[in-house]
């Protein structure tokens, strides 16, 4: 390889990096500038009392095949997450032997000081889910958020936001 194949190899990875980044970085852009707590995934919702965007919201998830719990906080939704999620968690040998690893949404409504609600939402991949002792929750990265946004959406929708 002569120098002039090795300056352009190199300078093609450099602009292939940038790219990655910059592509990372403007996927999460549209969060930097809501709080933490709603940069996962959040609509507002107005008009809308509190009982009516919980109601949607749980209408929402259960058809997208979530089970819903109460919390102190707000709402728990939970379903059986995928083999792939079983065997990335738990291992081949886990999933083999029945591990599974659940999907837990944590969603809650905020009053905003507009007078508007944000309906936000979290979600975990969760091994040893029902084990008091073994559970163990792991936090989804925000840019993974896609799938939750459009369940949220779907609450806004039906409660006739923009």
């Amino acid at each position: 390889m002569n120098y002039t194949t090795m300056e352009t190899s190199t300078w093609w990875r450099g602009l292939l990096a940038l790219s990655l980044l910059c592509g990372l970085l403007s996927a999460g852009c549209s969060s930097l500038s809501q709080p933490a707590s709603a940069s996962f995934a959040s609509v507002v919702i107005s008009g809308k009392s509190a009982a009516e965007i919980r109601d949607a919201t749980i209408a929402v998830f259960r058809e997208d095949g979530y089970q819903v719990f109460g919390s102190s906080r707000g709402l728990v939704f939970e379903k059986e997450g995928t083999k792939a999620n079983s065997i990335a968690r738990d291992g081949f040998v886990g999933s083999h032997y029945g591990a599974v690893t659940i999907i837990r949404v944590r969603a809650e409504v905020v009053v905003l000081s507009t007078g508007d609600q944000r309906l936000q939402c979290h979600a975990y991949m969760v091994s040893g889910a029902g084990d008091s002792f073994f559970e163990e929750e792991h936090k989804l990265a925000d840019f993974r958020g896609g799938p939750y946004q459009d369940l949220l959406d779907e609450v806004a929708k039906r409660l006739k936001q923009p």
